[in-house]
């Protein structure tokens, strides 16, 4: 009788494993379909709150081109951080679970280092002067103007103190020089050395803009007022100038002009960059919040005067999550 059972319970035995591997399958399956249907989802969730990030920051874009064409309607009038446009925006709830923050900052209140040299791509010396106090004046070893004049003249001759190709090539990967103006001021991280703790100090002082873009008066930062006069005015008090920019432009060209240390400074610096008191280069920040994913636009503007009167032009954007 028990070798008639044998056959039975095997029977039995391969039965009850093929459930469990049927079992086993089906949870594997069931697994696999949840998880592609989770990603599906988080990935059409996504792309959803992305271009309405995208929708959101450009409402931004479009009423801070508003506020620079309302103000530069008077082409020579100040603009100044007293103004409505230099207000930060939010953060607001925009639409429920969308929250938007928005600042528009002046470009021209910054040192433009294409002007480090001319329009011929030979060294500006007067300029470089003004980047190395400039440099000095926010605890950056001033040598590195150099650098960054031979980063983007127009020759690949190494100046004392400077670099080239024959330098960065030797890197690890090895890289060139532009030998021509740069379109982002960060390419200073791309000097040899320079690293990121002296770009923080840096980066909320400088700029790329064409050659020849000047300073506006109105909005420059204390240490840039400071190394354009060569004095030690501003940059042990900036409050103090925030306190004298309340409502105004300050200081304005005539103000600045006596605070030059000489008149054969002064002479040198009108040579060799443009002061005002307005601007045509903006940067437009947002920050676009939606449920726990943050989406950032950077947003280049330029304001170009015409003759039916001005508009204000995107030139570049800059998309980050």
């Amino acid at each position: 009788m028990s070798g008639r059972r044998a056959p039975a319970a095997r029977q039995r035995g391969v039965a009850l494993l093929t459930a469990v591997v049927l079992v086993a399958l089906a949870t594997v399956v069931a697994t696999a379909i949840a998880f592609d249907t989770t990603l599906a989802a988080r990935r059409g969730g996504g792309a959803a709150a992305f271009e309405q990030a995208g929708q959101i920051a450009g409402g931004a874009e479009a009423l801070a081109a508003v506020a620079i064409a309302e103000y530069r309607k008077q082409q020579n009038a100040p603009i100044h951080p007293g103004q409505a446009w230099a207000q930060p925006i939010g953060p607001v709830e925009v639409v429920p679970g969308a929250v938007l923050e928005a600042k528009l900052v002046d470009l021209q209140g910054r040192f433009n280092l294409n002007n480090l040299t001319t329009t011929e791509g030979t060294e500006n010396e007067a300029a470089v002067e003004v980047f190395r106090r400039l440099l000095e004046n926010v605890g950056v070893e001033p040598d590195w103007a150099i650098a960054m004049v031979d980063w983007i003249d127009d020759d690949i001759a190494m100046s004392p103190g400077g670099a080239e190709d024959s330098v960065y090539s030797s890197e690890t990967p090895g890289y060139r020089t532009p030998n021509r103006p740069i379109t982002n001021a960060s390419e200073m991280l791309a000097l040899k050395g320079f690293g990121m703790e002296r770009w923080v100090k840096v980066a909320p002082f400088v700029t790329a803009l064409p050659r020849g873009v000047g300073v506006n008066l109105c909005t420059a930062s204390a240490a840039l007022l400071d190394a354009m006069s060569n004095q030690q005015q501003w940059t042990l008090s900036p409050d103090a100038l925030q306190r004298a920019r309340a409502g105004k432009c300050f200081p304005d060209a005539q103000t600045f002009n006596a605070s030059v240390s000489s008149p054969a400074d002064l002479a040198k610096l009108n040579a060799s960059m443009v002061i005002g008191e307005t601007s045509n280069w903006f940067q437009v920040r947002t920050l676009a919040t939606i449920g726990t994913s943050d989406f950032a636009l950077y947003s280049l503007l330029h304001y170009e005067q015409g003759a039916g009167g001005g508009r204000v032009r995107v030139l570049a954007r800059t998309f980050t999550e």
